[in-house]
């Protein structure tokens, strides 16, 4: 059964919620951690969001998408299209950058999970590149807790103040 032009679909919406609920997660799980066993499940997390950033980035190309509200100016358009452009550069930045600071670490990037055998990207261990990637991993986080905010601070704008269905599109149906 096809979807309504005016939501996204399931499995759009599925994606969204799962890897913001992922992603909020793990950047509290990084805020907090303090053991080696948590900064794994981080990292295991973390190639989890990259992993399930390039099936919504499939789905996104593969898949129609609704046309953004008729009541959006202008600048509110722009503003949309460059925040998702953003996501997207970021939901793949971030965790890249993790692993490849993992990759060049001592210890590597280790099993996900505890149990899923993975792999160090081919980069080769090196302190400089370690410390390189492991700093632009931090500033892309904050970059992304930044567009977070804005993200969230539209939505709930668009929901009470200009009441035009705009959060309706990404939530689940009843």
């Amino acid at each position: 059964m096809r979807e309504p032009a005016d939501r996204y679909s399931s499995v759009a919406i599925l994606l969204h919620w799962l890897i913001a609920g992922l992603l909020i997660g793990n950047i509290v799980l990084a805020l907090t951690m303090d053991s080696a066993v948590l900064f794994q499940m981080h990292k295991s997390i973390g190639i989890l969001v990259l992993l399930l950033t390039g099936v919504r980035l499939v789905w996104r190309l593969t898949h129609p998408w609704p046309a953004l509200a008729a009541s959006l100016g202008a600048w509110e358009r722009m503003a949309a299209r460059v925040t998702h452009f953003a996501f997207y550069v970021l939901l793949l930045a971030v965790p890249l950058l993790g692993w490849a600071a993992a990759s060049t670490g001592r210890r590597g990037t280790g099993d996900l999970f505890g149990f899923i055998p993975w792999f160090d990207l081919p980069l080769g261990k090196s302190g400089e590149l370690h410390d390189l990637t492991g700093e632009a991993h931090e500033l892309a986080v904050y970059l992304t807790i930044a567009l977070i905010v804005l993200h969230v601070a539209g939505a709930l704008k668009h929901q009470f103040i200009d009441r035009d269905g705009t959060l309706r599109r990404m939530l689940p149906s009843r």
